[in-house]
Parts: structure tokens; sequence; C-alpha cells
């Protein structure tokens, strides 16, 4: 059987999610560790597979992770080991049983993340590891115009980093919203499926329309040339965090999930 994890984490001081092999602090890198010693096992051994490979500084709500499950624990040990021997800035929230076959990354059908702009001359110093700090007034009609091109089936080769490896570069959008209060604005973007970068560079652009350094149609510009210097700068990661990963309905449970608030 595979144990599903719902983890949430602030990326402040992490390399990302992905664990890397020269010592690197990343957020898998510490549940890898934390699994090992849990589980009396190297390192090596421990198999996890991410939903989501968020870049270094970007935070989760809802990053899920998958493993083979050991039934001679409870998942309830696992929460509880996993939470007591990771730093205090990775949470996991839930732990469910799946059947065989579940994979947390190639099973997602979808995820949801918030790009937040603290939009005030002043950096905010509670928000400053959550938002990108912006302080040239923003549009919002502007950016709500240029986000609802972005809705749909679309090639977004041009709002991908030089180095995404990923060979088709067609996703579907389901929803691209932008709303302001005051000085916080926020995007949120549920899709398919997401490049490398992806969800920063339409931040960018995004901003760079609100601020009136490009137009609008710069969105249509680079869905149709597919050519990154048609659109807008890759927002800084720290304004980013990964909400949800969608999965079908209940294909693989096996058990009820176990929270961290649920037992004490």
């Amino acid at each position: 059987m595979i144990l599903r994890l719902h983890i949430a984490y602030d990326g402040t001081g992490f390399h990302g999610w992905q664990a890397q092999p020269d010592g690197v602090k990343t957020v898998q890198g510490s549940i890898n560790a934390a699994l090992a010693r849990f589980l009396n096992i190297d390192e090596s051994e421990v198999q996890l597979q991410g939903a989501s490979r968020t870049d270094a500084g970007v935070h989760a709500l809802g990053q899920v992770a998958s493993l083979r499950f050991d039934d001679r624990r409870e998942v309830w040990d696992y929460v509880r080991a996993l939470n007591a021997l990771t730093p205090d800035s990775i949470s996991i929230n839930h732990g469910q049983v799946m059947a065989d076959g579940f994979n947390a990354r190639h099973d997602s059908h979808g995820k949801r993340y918030e790009y937040r702009i603290w939009n005030h001359r002043f950096v905010h110093p509670l928000l400053r590891h959550r938002t990108w700090s912006f302080r040239h007034e923003l549009d919002l009609g502007l950016m709500q115009e240029a986000a609802s091109y972005l809705v749909g089936e679309h090639d977004f080769s041009a709002f991908r980093a030089s180095d995404c490896q990923q060979l088709s570069t067609v996703r579907q959008m389901w929803r691209v919203d932008v709303t302001k209060d005051g000085p916080d604005v926020r995007i949120v973007v549920e899709g398919s499926a997401f490049l490398k970068n992806m969800v920063r560079i339409m931040a960018g652009t995004l901003a760079e329309i609100g601020c009136g350094q490009l137009p609008p149609d710069a969105v249509l510009r680079g869905l149709e040339s597919g050519n990154r210097a048609d659109v807008g700068m890759t927002a800084q990661p720290q304004g980013l965090t990964l909400q949800e990963v969608f999965y079908p309905e209940h294909p693989w449970d096996v058990e009820p999930s176990i929270g961290c608030w649920q037992k004490q």
C-alpha cells in the first residue's frame, strides 16, 4: 500500500522541494532524513514522491507526497514522528493509506497556486517572506484583462524557464483571477499542470502590464510566438504558494485521513 502525506511548509531558507545530492537544504531532503530516522533505514532507501517541485523560497499549504507504507505502524505514527523530526517550518497535516499504484505526482489532475504582491512603496515587515514587494501602482483592470487571455488551452512556451525540460508545453488553465484589497494583490491560478517558473512568469507579466510597462495584449503575443522575450519578468519566489493539488474522487482510498490537529 501507499501512504499519501499532505504537507505545508514555509519555503524560506529551503532550496526548493526536491532533494539534492550535495546536501543542500530542501523540503524533500528534510522529510527524507526524518523518514530514514523513523524507519531506521538508510536515507537512500526512502522513495518519497512529491506532487510539485516548488522552487527555492516558494511556500506550500497543500503539497502532497507519496511513499510505500510499512503497515507495521499506524498512519498516526508517521504523522507524529515526521512532525517531531522535521523543522518547525514543515508540517505534515494529514496522512492517508492509498491502494498500490497511487503516485502523488503522476495521478494529480491539476493544481492551484496563489501569488501575492504587496503593492506599496514600503516593504511590509510581516509579509516580506510571503509577498513580492512591488512599489509601482498596479491597475487592477489591466491585469484582469490580461489574465483572461491566459484561461483555456494554450502553448505556454513563452511562460517557462529557459532550462525547463518538459517536452510538451501545452497546458490547460481553468482559472486565472486577479483581486486587489488595498495594497494586497492576489493572483490565483488553477490548471492541469505547470511548466518550470510558469506561475512566476505569469505574475511578473501581469505586474508589468498593471504598471504600464507592457500592454495587455503582450500575453496574446507571447502565447502566439512562444518567445520568452515577448512577456514579462519572472516574479520573485516568496510570493508564490502551492495551495492545493487535485486528484480524482477517491479512486485509491483505503482508509480515512489522519490529521495532525485531530490527535494531540
